[in-house]
């Protein structure tokens, strides 16, 4: 607080006053400065509010031209927290009186004792370091609660990523994040295996805390941005940005940032996978898997780069070099009748297509050339399901090529991967005759007692997650949770009403397995924990 000085406004219509009082108060010490006199409230108050100033003392006279000190109080009070002192003579005692109660800190009769209005400083000086002690206090506090909050939601993100099937009653902790948009980010370190080989446990460690450096340093910069860090398996980590407007163009620069300072600082290069946004926490998990698919794209496009899903919507434009250019056209053949909807024409193209990889020489062209198919038919169901479709199905062909061992086992796992896929538009194309809504809250309704998961809820109408959340807020005006929650407890309700069940065995009957958390959510919607609820209702009865 030492190095802090209090700022002194000041105001009189008579300038040898207003010379006088910055004279009596810059004589008080280096622990003041005046920073603005004024002839006028009215100029006081216009110069204030042009110039966004801030102050922490006002002396002001109170009868002046224009404006008069207690209406310059009273204004400046609106926008800005100070002490203020009015200066009177003895015909003003009214005006003094009214001062104190507009919030006046004390008040000088003219003429001004030079002792008294030292003593009143030292007073004020005394005050206004007592409220800079606490606001100060106070924000060491607030730090404190938030670092200990920020940690706290981090772990749970991080459990969150370790953890499947989670059921929907255990995302109640999402709400305590900022609302606005979210993108994740996945991080991961190119050629791990080979690197490893090359420093010892301690350099791998150094180097390690090195990457962890620089990605908190580019964190910490970014200025204004909420952002949640944590270790992923390896060398690898997750981070979740969270914007109040459009943040994917945003969250694309950063990683560029990020991939461009790791290669320049370290020993490695790092490929960096970027989601779509998305606005509900709980579909993290979804999103993760997506990333893991994004990132299994260096096999077709190489390391050292940014994926996300316009890889997928731009993987025609952007196809990696392959010797046999008959392979792309024979691609090009099976989405065409896709689109013309040929099924028959589908497995001709297939065959055409599965016997031109049998012709590749090199096994990683066969890899390249599977993938590139899996990459383009997927693209066409995001496409023709308008970006419904899970990502699951990427991995699974990207993995034929390391579960086959001849050409004759890949070609049967092609085709029966490729009747899944058409298996799967026809399913959506069925569902789209019917209310997508219904079905899901339906399904939601059957399955209180079990263990409901987004992903879950949203395979029942084919869907992705994140899509799905979407649209269900935008259909029923509530959030997946918000909907599954109440629905538990109204069932919870009519079970407490007409069974002699414990309320314990009325938790588990809907779905929550900690009676303590039931009884609070419960509460929230009725008022009254379940026991007390009961026993009034059924008194009221008689």
């Amino acid at each position: 607080m030492v190095d802090k000085v209090i700022k002194v406004v000041i105001v009189d219509d008579e300038p040898r006053l207003r010379r006088g009082i910055e004279r009596l108060v810059l004589s008080c010490g280096d622990s003041w400065e005046v920073i603005g006199t004024y002839m006028s409230g009215k100029e006081c108050l216009e110069t204030i509010k042009q110039t966004d100033q801030s102050f922490d003392l006002l002396i002001t006279d109170v009868k002046m031209p224009e404006m008069d000190g207690l209406t310059l109080i009273k204004e400046l009070k609106k926008e800005l927290s100070f002490y203020s002192i009015v200066i009177s003579g003895f015909d003003d005692f009214q005006f003094l009186q009214t001062a104190i109660r507009e919030g006046a800190s004390d008040y000088l009769i003219k003429p001004i004792d030079r002792y008294d209005f030292k003593k009143q400083l030292d007073r004020i000086q005394e005050e206004i370091h007592t409220q800079w002690g606490k606001a100060k206090q106070y924000a060491e506090i607030k730090w404190k609660a938030s670092q200990l909050s920020y940690v706290q939601q981090t772990q749970k993100l991080s459990e969150i990523m370790w953890q499947n099937e989670i059921d929907i009653s255990h995302m109640d902790w999402t709400k305590e994040f900022p609302q606005g948009t979210y993108t994740l980010m996945y991080v991961s370190i190119d050629h791990l295996l080979s690197k490893s080989k090359t420093f010892d446990q301690k350099d791998w460690n150094a180097w390690f805390y090195a990457v962890e450096n620089i990605i908190d340093e580019i964190l910490t910069n970014s200025a204004g941005t909420k952002t949640w860090k944590w270790k992923g398996r390896e060398l690898s980590f997750w981070i979740l940005v969270h914007h109040e407007s459009d943040g994917v163009n945003e969250s694309v620069l950063f990683a560029k940032h990020l991939k461009d300072k790791i290669k320049a600082f370290t020993p490695f290069t790092c490929s960096i996978a970027v989601s779509e946004q998305f606005n509900e926490l709980s579909v993290l998990s979804s999103i993760k898997d997506e990333l893991v698919t994004y990132m299994q794209f260096r096999l077709l496009y190489g390391s050292g780069r940014i994926f996300s899903k316009s890889l997928l919507e731009n993987a025609k434009e952007d196809t990696p070099s392959i010797e046999i250019t008959a392979i792309g056209n024979e691609i090009d053949r099976i989405i065409f009748t896709l689109e013309s909807n040929h099924k028959n024409k589908v497995w001709k193209n297939m065959n055409s297509f599965l016997s031109n990889v049998e012709k590749l020489d090199s096994p990683a062209d066969i890899k390249k050339a599977v993938q590139l198919l899996g990459i383009r038919m997927t693209n066409f169901f995001i496409t023709k399901i308008g970006g419904k479709h899970e990502f699951d199905h990427i991995q699974e062909v990207f993995d034929l090529t390391n579960k086959t061992s001849t050409i004759s086992e890949l070609k049967i796992e092609v085709y029966e991967w490729t009747k899944k896929m058409l298996e799967l538009l026809e399913k959506q194309t069925a569902i789209r005759q019917l209310d997508s809504m219904e079905i899901a809250k339906e399904w939601i309704r059957n399955h209180l007692n079990e263990n409901i998961t987004i992903p879950k809820i949203a395979s029942q109408v084919y869907m992705n997650p994140t899509y799905f959340c979407e649209y269900f807020k935008t259909q029923s005006g509530e959030t997946v949770l918000d909907y599954v929650t109440r629905v538990r407890i109204e069932k919870a309700k009519e079970i407490l009403l007409t069974s002699d069940c414990k309320i314990n065995e009325v938790s588990v009957k809907v779905g929550y397995s900690d009676t303590k958390y039931f009884s609070k959510l419960f509460k929230k919607f009725y008022g009254e924990v379940p026991s007390k609820y009961k026993n009034r209702m059924m008194h009221d009865q008689i």
